[in-house]
This record gives C-alpha cells, sequence and structure tokens, in this order.
C-alpha cells in the first residue's frame, strides 16, 4: 500500500515542516485544495488523523503526522541510497522530461543532444503548465525539467542556466483578455472589468493565434534563447536527485 501512496507521503514529508495546511501550501508548490486532497487521501488509506481540525488550532499537524513523515524519510533515504548507488554504475538510455510551451525549442534541442552526443535510445518529452510540471518532479515521474521558476521555492542541486526568454505584451482593443492559468493566479480580479470577455487557456499556441489572429490583450512569451543574462527571464534546467550522477555529467557536458 506505501509504494501506491508514495507521491503523498512525500508531499506530506515536506507539509510537515511548515506550522498548518495554508503555510505549507503557499511553500510547496501546491495549492491549499491540492494539499487537503493529499491529506484526505493518507488518512483514508492509513485510517489515521494528521491534521487538528478544530477551529481553535487552525488545522495544526498532528504528533502522528510528524511520526508518519519522519518513518517514511527513513526509509526513502535508504532507499534514495541504494539507487543512486547502483545508478552510478549503470548507462541510462531512457529519460523523461518536462517542458513548458514556451521552452519547447529548447528542450527540442536538448532532445536532439540527447539522441546524438549521449547514448539516449527514448525520451519522453511532455509539454505541462506550471502546477503539473512542478507536481510530476516532486513526485519523481520527471528527470529533467526545462522552467523559468525554481519548483515550489526549493533548493536543487542539479541546476544549469541554459538560456533566456522575453516577454512580449500584445494590445489591439478592450473586448478580450487572453491569459494563462498562472497568470490568473496573479492578476487583480478587478482588471477583468475592463474587457468584455475573457480568455484562459494553457495552450500556449490558443493564446498566441488568438491574440495575433482575432486580437485583444495579454502577452506572450517569445522562442526561447540560448545563452545567460540577454533576456527577461532565465531558462533554467532541473535535474532529479535520483538521475545517475554519470548521466547528470553528460548532460552538463553538452552545454
Amino acid at each position: 500500500m506505501l509504494s501506491e501512496l508514495s507521491y503523498e507521503l512525500s508531499v506530506l514529508c515536506k507539509a510537515v515542516h511548515h506550522k498548518n495546511l495554508s503555510a505549507a501550501a503557499s511553500h510547496i508548490g501546491l495549492s491549499q485544495p491540492q494539499l487537503s486532497r493529499v491529506v484526505a487521501k493518507l488518512e483514508e488509506s492509513l485510517n489515521i488523523v494528521l491534521l487538528d481540525r478544530s477551529a481553535r488550532r487552525k488545522s495544526s499537524w498532528t504528533q502522528v503526522a510528524h511520526d508518519l513523515s519522519t518513518v517514511y524519510q527513513k526509509g526513502i533515504g535508504r532507499v534514495e541510497a541504494e539507487v543512486l548507488a547502483l545508478a552510478e554504475d549503470r548507462e541510462v538510455t531512457e529519460l523523461h522530461v518536462g517542458t513548458l510551451e514556451g521552452l519547447s525549442s529548447i528542450a527540442r534541442d536538448f532532445t536532439e543532444k540527447a539522441f546524438g552526443q549521449i547514448g539516449i535510445k527514448k525520451l519522453f518529452l511532455d509539454v505541462l503548465e506550471f502546477e503539473s510540471l512542478d507536481s510530476q518532479f516532486l513526485g519523481g515521474n520527471l528527470d529533467l525539467i526545462f522552467t523559468v521558476r525554481p519548483p515550489s521555492k526549493q533548493k536543487f542541486q542539479r541546476i544549469l542556466e541554459v538560456g533566456y526568454q522575453q516577454a512580449e505584451k500584445y494590445s489591439s482593443g478592450t473586448e478580450t483578455f487572453v491569459l494563462s492559468p498562472t497568470e490568473l493566479l496573479s492578476v487583480d480580479k478587478k482588471e477583468f472589468e475592463n474587457y468584455d470577455h475573457v480568455l484562459i487557456s494553457n495552450s500556449l499556441a490558443i493564446r498566441k493565434q488568438w491574440l495575433t489572429e482575432l486580437g485583444g490583450t495579454g502577452s506572450l512569451p517569445t522562442s526561447a534563447q540560448k545563452g545567460k543574462g540577454r533576456g527577461h527571464y532565465s531558462v533554467f534546467l532541473f535535474g532529479n536527485d535520483l538521475l545517475s550522477p554519470r548521466m547528470w555529467s553528460k548532460i552538463l557536458e553538452l552545454y
């Protein structure tokens, strides 16, 4: 059963370092409803109580939550050590890579190099939104990700700046406000009053087509460029801690 709950348990290990549910959600890259569902699944599956939900305590973590986190971390620490030891001696021929849609050109170039220069036979390349990219990476489902910000505000040992990107603003009237789900989270809702319609899409292609062909107001990322320090946003390549050290060294040689 625990193997089926590995993602949820890894999230709990990060969450219990913060005093309550809302504080944890703001630091580990999940929304509060998402974190609530993770906790609820653990409680139901293991028949335990992880949150003290009394109004006075503001949903603080129970001692059981801290104990479960400690036990799991001790176990996973041993597993990771064994996996890393094995990884040192085996040749990696398959990679799982995630990227933001606006960074797809850099991810495509990396894929070409991975096939031609470092011996990769099979590469899964998924285009994801920020939230999914972070959760899939933190859950261990992706070996590498191309992004413009650190996943969940955490520090990672394997990080490489590989390029830069700029945001290009489009404005041809106030009929339609076009933005991504990520942009939606930071927009003042009063701004919507200035437009007749609001289009929210996680597809960069759809947003670009709408703004350039039908008009409206919004911003689009330009194609990511190689190099450092010349754009508004740095493009980073993050490597999972469980990625073979030998493979990470090969990847560094590509840049």
